[in-house]
């Protein structure tokens, strides 16, 4: 019964402890919803490259991204190679390279390329691209890695697993002729014996 008490109190504590966190948790997105940070005139650079078309055109990026979701891979791969190596170029493979279906090098590859030239965002838009994509796009990455060791392991297991299948077929045959030997010995010690 005392048990039973404890195990009750236990749950009720964890539950509330649960409610206090779940209730810290949700203070800081409300401070976030009441002060929106973006404004009309939101842009990536406080003074484009030449060559960076649509700096302060969210619109524009938008519009590009949600193009690369309704696309397949092999037509994004064919339109990213075809691209440069300019500001513009970086932001726009980046983007081709966000869904799902891009291959992990691919992705990691647009991913290094863009870090380097949004060390010349604004803070605003690096602090965009960070929590809009940035951080899904590496947390995929890093189950996509982890997905890569598991599977290595998992192939190396199982060849160990064979090895040592093959071991006991090999040790099992050596018991039964060993097994067969002693028989054989045994019969001859009792036809001797008669």
């Amino acid at each position: 019964m005392r048990t039973v008490g404890l195990v009750a109190a236990l749950m009720v504590l964890t539950g509330c402890q649960m409610l206090k966190g779940n209730k810290e948790d949700a203070a800081p997105l409300a401070s976030v919803n009441a002060k929106p940070k973006i404004t009309q005139d939101f842009c990536f650079y406080d003074q484009a490259p030449e060559s960076f078309e649509h700096n302060c055109d969210p619109s524009y990026w938008l519009n590009l991204w949600l193009e690369a979701g309704s696309t397949n891979w092999s037509e994004r791969k064919a339109a990213v190679k075809a691209l440069g190596t300019t500001e513009f170029d970086v932001l726009t493979a980046y983007i081709y390279t966000l869904p799902n279906d891009t291959p992990y090098q691919d992705r990691l590859r647009a991913q290094l390329a863009l870090n380097e030239a949004a060390g010349e965002f604004t803070p605003l838009a690096q602090q965009v691209v960070s929590t809009v994509a940035g951080a899904q796009n590496n947390q995929q990455m890093e189950l996509e890695s982890a997905l890569v060791v598991l599977e290595k392991e998992n192939t190396s297991r199982a060849q160990q697993l064979e090895a040592l299948k093959s071991e006991t077929d090999t040790l099992r045959k050596k018991l039964e002729e060993l097994l067969q030997i002693e028989a054989t010995l045994m019969d001859k010690n009792r036809s001797t014996q008669q």
